[in-house]
C-alpha cells in the first residue's frame, strides 16, 4: 500500500508494543521500521529495466527477511533501550510485527508480492483493497496526530505537577513525618498521565482497521458472487481471473474475465439497480511477436503473471498493457486509459527497451467523481467510454 499507509501502521504497532516503555519513541521506531521495507526502491539507480520490476516488494518483503531482520535488529535496540527495560525478545517481536504487517497489507492489494523469496518469484495478492484507502488509513493517522496533541498538553501539565510536587516535598522535608504528606497523595493521583490514553487510542484504531479489512473481504465475497453468476450464463466458458476494489474503496468491484481470444471487463455496486455492461478487450498478441525470446519482454509478462494485451501506439510503437490494474475513466475524455502499460521498442543498438507509462493531462477530481457516481449505481456515464 501508499507510504502513508505503512508508516501509520508500523507508527501504532510501535505504540502497542514499545509506547508503555519508550513513550512517544516507541511510535517513532515503528515509522521508521513501518516504511523501511519499501526502501528496497533506492537501490533502482543500480537495476536494469528486468531486475526492478523483480525487486520491488521481492526479497526485502519476504518471510525469510522479515525473521532474518526481527534477530538483526533485536540486539541493536535492546542495547539502545536497556535502561528503559526493552528486552531483545520484546525488540525482536516489535521488528517482527511491524515487518509482517507491512507485507500482510501489501499482499491485500492487485500489485503482488513475493513473500516466498528466494525460493520463488510467485506473487502473491489477495486482491481485496486497492493500493490507496483512506477507510483503512485514517484511523491510524489519527493515533499518529494524537500523541503529539496530547503531548502540547501534556508537558505544560507535568511541569506544573512537577512544581507542585517539589514544594510539597520541601515543605514535608522540614518536618519530622515520615511518608507522604495529604498533599503529596492527592498529588500523586493527580499526576497526569499520557501513556494509557495513547496506547487505548492505538488499540481503538488498528481495531477499526482490522474491521475494515474484514470487511472488504465480505464485499469481496459478495460482488464474486455476483459476478460469476451472471458470466456462467453470459459468457460461457469463460474464467474469472480477479475481483478487486476500485480506488479508494470496497463497495464497487472491478470483474476481470478471460476467454481465449481476449478479456472482459464488468463492474460491481451493490447499489447497481441493473447489471453492469462488459467492455471487450481483444489480446492481440500477436503485435509483441518481435519481442519473443526477450529477457525484458518475459519480465514484463511475469509481472502481469500473464494477463496482458498489445496495441498499437500512435508513434508506431507496442503498448504493453497488464490488465490485472483499473483502467482510468477520465470525464474530459471519451475512452479509457490504462494504468500499467511499456511501450515497448528497439534501441539504435538492438536492444529492447520498455519505459514504463502512466496517463498524463488527467482531470484526477473529475475522474475520482466518476467513480463515486457508478459507486451509487449510475452506470450511464461509466459505461459510455470506449474501451482501449
Amino acid at each position: 500500500m501508499d507510504s502513508i499507509t505503512q508508516a501509520a501502521l508500523g507508527g501504532v504497532v510501535g505504540e502497542l508494543v514499545l509506547g508503555r516503555k519508550l513513550g512517544w519513541k516507541g511510535m517513532a521506531w515503528g515509522l521508521f521500521f513501518g516504511t523501511l521495507p519499501d526502501l528496497d526502491i533506492i537501490v533502482y539507480p543500480w537495476l536494469d529495466e528486468v531486475a526492478r520490476l523483480k525487486w520491488h516488494r521481492g526479497m526485502s518483503h519476504s518471510l525469510l527477511f522479515m525473521i532474518v531482520a526481527s534477530f538483526t535488529f533485536a540486539k541493536p535496540l535492546e542495547r539502545l533501550h536497556r535502561k528503559k527495560g526493552v528486552s531483545a525478545r520484546r525488540a525482536g517481536w516489535f521488528v517482527f510485527l511491524v515487518w509482517s504487517t507491512h507485507v500482510l497489507i501489501d499482499v491485500f492489494t492487485t500489485y503482488g508480492t513475493q513473500i516466498y523469496e528466494p525460493f520463488s518469484d510467485r506473487r502473491v495478492s489477495l486482491n481485496n483493497m486497492a493500493i490507496i484507502d483512506l477507510f483503512f488509513t485514517l484511523p491510524l493517522l489519527f493515533c499518529l496526530m494524537i500523541r503529539p496533541i496530547k503531548g502540547l498538553v501534556y508537558f505544560p501539565k507535568r511541569i506544573i505537577w512537577g512544581r507542585k510536587w517539589s514544594k510539597a516535598r520541601a515543605d514535608f522535608s522540614e518536618s519530622d513525618e515520615v511518608g507522604l504528606s495529604p498533599e503529596m497523595e492527592e498529588l500523586v493521583e493527580q499526576k497526569p498521565e499520557i501513556e494509557p490514553t495513547s496506547q487505548r487510542l492505538a488499540k481503538i484504531g488498528i481495531s477499526l482497521s482490522c474491521l475494515y479489512v474484514v470487511f472488504s473481504f465480505m464485499m469481496k465475497g459478495w460482488a464474486y458472487s455476483e459476478v460469476s453468476g451472471r458470466i456462467e450464463e453470459e459468457i460461457p466458458g469463460a474464467k474469472i481471473v480477479s475481483v478487486s476494489p476500485t480506488f479508494a474503496n470496497v463497495i464497487l468491484w472491478r470483474a476481470l474475465v478471460e476467454t481465449e481470444k481476449g478479456y472482459w471487463v464488468t463492474y460491481w455496486s451493490p447499489f447497481d439497480r441493473e447489471p453492469g455492461t462488459y467492455d471487450y478487450y481483444e489480446k492481440r498478441h500477436e503485435l509483441a511477436e518481435a519481442f519473443e525470446g526477450q529477457e525484458l519482454f518475459g519480465a514484463l509478462k511475469w509481472f502481469a503473471r500473464g494477463h496482458w494485451l498489445a496495441r498499437r501506439g500512435p508513434d508506431g510503437k507496442v503498448i504493453l498493457v497488464d490488465m490485472r490494474f483499473s483502467e482510468r475513466r477520465d470525464p474530459s475524455h471519451d475512452y479509457q486509459l490504462p494504468v500499467f502499460q511499456w511501450h515497448l521498442s528497439y534501441d539504435d543498438e538492438g536492444k529492447m527497451v520498455a519505459p514504463s507509462y502512466r496517463p498524463g493531462r488527467m482531470d484526477y477530481r473529475a475522474a475520482l467523481g466518476l467513480v463515486l457516481e457508478r459507486l451509487w449505481g449510475n452506470q450511464r456515464r461509466w459505461e459510455e467510454m470506449k474501451p482501449f
